[in-house]
């Protein structure tokens, strides 16, 4: 079995030391602002809110684009009903907790698509993309990928077809964690030295795919 090379990722994060303002930050502020359950919930939902905005879920013509922070508080009382599925340094998922995880995923669904959106004069409903959802996950419990475009080419230059939220992928996505459980605990470990922060497993997956696909994309360009 081939092993993962994290030198996309170092080097990253070796230029993140140098503008300490860096958007990718905003997932470390979310993350670790989500480490203490019993935040209130509008303290938790403006920080989801920012952090969803400096990582491209504002932009262009996305749904919550139309809504202020408050959209995000039904978010929050969700996450805090599935806790127990955060990642940390003492904790990572395992494949028999899929189950939750997808129902977790469709909650948020179901809460988002809720809402009816003002767009150009008129209330419309509008379904939540796998990008957004996922991103609210990774960026409060830790527990999977994003499924945006860079993952999703990242992966698929790889070979590897977990690229949507559902049982199948999130299925392989943890056959890939435990096939290179070893290369990822190294990398964490060298990760954990350079930002003094504890990255979860699947963070580290995202970080590795999204690398993949962004290069790919400036490689095109």
């Amino acid at each position: 079995m081939k092993t993962l090379n994290p030198d996309k990722i170092l080097n990253y994060h070796h230029l993140i030391k140098l503008d300490s303002t860096n958007e990718y930050n905003s997932w470390k502020h979310c993350y670790y602002a989500f480490a203490n359950p019993k935040k209130d919930d509008v303290f938790l939902a403006l920080h989801l809110g920012f952090y969803l905005a400096s990582w491209g879920m504002y932009r262009g013509s996305t749904a919550i684009s139309h809504k202020d922070y408050t959209i995000h508080i039904g978010a929050v009382k969700l996450i805090k009903q599935y806790y127990f599925l955060r990642c940390n340094e003492n904790y990572e998922i395992v494949k028999s907790d899929i189950p939750e995880l997808l129902n977790l995923y469709n909650a948020l669904r179901q809460h988002y698509y809720s809402f009816d959106y003002l767009i150009k004069g008129a209330l419309t409903k509008r379904k939540p993309t796998d990008t957004l959802i996922s991103k609210i996950v990774i960026g409060t419990l830790g527990c999977s990928p994003a499924f945006d475009r860079y993952f999703n080419d990242g992966a698929k230059s790889k070979g590897f077809n977990f690229i949507r939220i559902n049982q199948k992928c999130l299925e392989g996505l943890f056959i890939f964690k435990e096939n290179y459980k070893v290369d990822l605990i190294k990398l964490q470990n060298k990760l954990l030295k350079i930002d003094q922060f504890h990255y979860p497993i699947f963070k580290l997956i995202d970080n590795y795919f999204w690398h993949e696909g962004y290069a790919l994309d400036n490689n095109k360009n």
